[in-house]
């Protein structure tokens, strides 16, 4: 009679968590606070668009003064 594989396989070791499971760990934290502070910064900005500035008259001097009449 055939034997389960169930029954018969060894267990596997449990896997241990490693430095780069520290590092994982460590990056998710760093994108959660920029989230966070992504959030911040965002929101300071006002809701409504600004106005347009208003036009504003330029008056040019050429070189050499004004013209004698």
């Amino acid at each position: 009679m055939a034997r389960s594989r169930s029954s018969s396989s060894p267990k596997q070791p449990a896997t241990k968590s490693d430095a780069y499971v520290g590092l994982l760990f460590i990056s998710l934290l760093a994108q959660v606070v920029a989230a966070v502070f992504f959030y911040l910064d965002w929101s300071s900005y006002p809701d409504a668009k600004p106005k347009p500035p208003s036009p504003v008259s330029v008056q040019v001097v050429l070189p050499g003064g004004p013209a004698a009449p």
